[in-house]
């Protein structure tokens, strides 16, 4: 685990470096957001980086924040600007691909994923929401992202329609048409017209409730692996 401090406060993640690290070689950063009452080592732990890192092998760092109060409210940005200097550290640490730092999350996790995308378009490429809504914040910015999201019709938790807001905003600020085509085998649907290099999926399931569905892994790296 490491520590560092950020608006006054400690703060703390954890890294999981590659078995096979060679630091000639640049590896793409994947963040994986804990939900409500969770902990970086639910991320790490069972879920596998919501089932990333078996995909991923020895060939992505992975890094799992920890929220505050065991969630991510990010109260006047203080999530965000913990996320950009724990970045930064670990990019000054090892040998990342800036231009492959990718984000995810689930629930609350979903929520700051969203809120990633919509203001550290800078320093992050790609981001895939799962059961999140805007709930983290969305402030205004010039940097875009492509972005997936994923969302189960019945959720009750975090309705279908808090997704849908959020998959809009992205849609509108990388200027996507209403046309969609089917991507992947899963059911999921991209935007067409969107900026280039910024594309927006949807992946929507009839069921599910709260929670991120079987295939959402496979998912979320084909999409990743798209920017190289």
């Amino acid at each position: 685990m490491h520590s560092l401090t950020s608006d006054g406060t400690q703060r703390s993640y954890w890294i999981e470096m590659p078995a096979t690290y060679d630091r000639n070689k640049a590896y793409p950063v994947i963040i994986g957001l804990h939900w409500r009452d969770g902990s970086a080592a639910d991320v790490y732990g069972w879920s596998g980086f919501f089932g990333l890192k078996n995909l991923y092998g020895d060939n992505a760092i992975f890094v799992a924040p920890q929220g505050l109060d065991k969630g991510w409210a990010n109260t006047g940005d203080r999530d965000i600007r913990f996320l950009r200097a724990m970045i930064g550290e670990v990019q000054q640490g090892v040998c990342t691909d800036t231009q492959r730092v990718f984000a995810t999350g689930f629930s609350f996790g979903g929520m700051m994923s969203n809120a990633i995308g919509c203001q550290m378009g800078d320093v992050v490429r790609a981001i895939v929401p799962m059961a999140g809504s805007l709930w983290s914040g969305c402030a205004g910015s010039s940097y875009k992202v492509a972005a997936m999201f994923v969302h189960a019709k019945d959720d009750n938790t975090v309705p279908y329609s808090a997704g849908m807001e959020a998959r809009d905003v992205f849609l509108k600020r990388n200027s996507c048409s209403a046309t969609t085509v089917p991507v992947g085998s899963n059911g999921c649907v991209e935007y067409q017209g969107c900026d280039s290099g910024k594309p927006v999926t949807w992946c929507g399931t009839e069921t599910g409730g709260h929670w991120y569905p079987n295939f959402s892994a496979q998912e979320s790296k084909a999409f990743f692996d798209r920017f190289k």
